[in-house]
Protein backbone atom coordinates (compact mmCIF):
# COMPACT_ATOMS: atom_id res chain seq x y z
CA UNK A 1 0.00 0.00 0.00
CA UNK A 2 1.08 3.60 -0.87
CA UNK A 3 0.92 6.54 1.24
CA UNK A 4 0.84 8.88 -1.87
CA UNK A 5 3.98 10.93 -0.75
CA UNK A 6 6.06 8.87 -2.55
CA UNK A 7 7.14 11.69 -5.00
CA UNK A 8 8.87 13.37 -2.26
CA UNK A 9 11.47 11.29 -2.08
CA UNK A 10 14.78 11.44 -3.69
CA UNK A 11 15.47 9.93 -6.35
CA UNK A 12 18.48 7.30 -6.50
CA UNK A 13 21.51 8.47 -6.76
CA UNK A 14 23.33 6.62 -9.35
CA UNK A 15 27.16 5.33 -8.54
CA UNK A 16 29.76 5.61 -10.70
CA UNK A 17 33.33 5.54 -11.08
CA UNK A 18 33.85 8.94 -10.39
CA UNK A 19 35.49 11.99 -11.95
CA UNK A 20 38.85 10.68 -14.02
CA UNK A 21 41.82 11.55 -12.66
CA UNK A 22 43.33 12.50 -14.98
CA UNK A 23 42.56 15.07 -17.92
CA UNK A 24 42.98 12.19 -20.79
CA UNK A 25 39.44 10.38 -22.09
CA UNK A 26 40.09 7.39 -22.54
CA UNK A 27 37.84 4.72 -25.17
CA UNK A 28 37.80 1.28 -24.63
CA UNK A 29 39.00 -0.70 -27.91
CA UNK A 30 39.90 -4.44 -29.02
CA UNK A 31 42.89 -4.88 -30.89
CA UNK A 32 44.64 -7.62 -32.55
CA UNK A 33 48.22 -6.92 -32.55
CA UNK A 34 51.20 -9.85 -33.04
CA UNK A 35 52.17 -12.20 -30.05
CA UNK A 36 56.03 -10.64 -30.42
CA UNK A 37 54.79 -7.27 -29.73
CA UNK A 38 52.66 -8.30 -27.13
CA UNK A 39 55.65 -10.06 -25.10
CA UNK A 40 57.93 -7.67 -25.83
CA UNK A 41 55.84 -5.10 -23.81
CA UNK A 42 54.93 -7.47 -21.32
CA UNK A 43 58.74 -8.08 -20.51
CA UNK A 44 60.07 -4.53 -20.39
CA UNK A 45 57.23 -3.21 -18.77
CA UNK A 46 55.63 -5.57 -16.77
CA UNK A 47 53.16 -3.25 -14.75
CA UNK A 48 53.06 -0.17 -17.29
CA UNK A 49 52.50 -2.36 -20.84
CA UNK A 50 49.31 -0.86 -21.85
CA UNK A 51 50.44 3.01 -20.58
CA UNK A 52 53.87 2.44 -22.57
CA UNK A 53 51.73 1.82 -25.22
CA UNK A 54 49.47 4.59 -25.08
CA UNK A 55 52.61 6.70 -24.72
CA UNK A 56 54.30 5.57 -27.62
CA UNK A 57 51.35 6.04 -29.86
CA UNK A 58 50.73 9.50 -28.97
CA UNK A 59 54.38 10.48 -29.52
CA UNK A 60 53.94 8.94 -32.93
CA UNK A 61 50.54 10.88 -33.40
CA UNK A 62 51.99 13.79 -32.47
CA UNK A 63 54.86 13.49 -34.60
CA UNK A 64 52.78 12.87 -37.78
CA UNK A 65 51.09 16.41 -36.77
CA UNK A 66 53.82 17.74 -36.95
CA UNK A 67 54.85 17.99 -33.23
CA UNK A 68 50.87 20.22 -33.44
CA UNK A 69 48.84 18.57 -30.03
Amino acid sequence: MTTGIEFLKPPPVKKGRGPAKNKIRLVSTSIRLPKEIVEYFKEQYPYTGQAKMREILAEWVEAQRGGNP
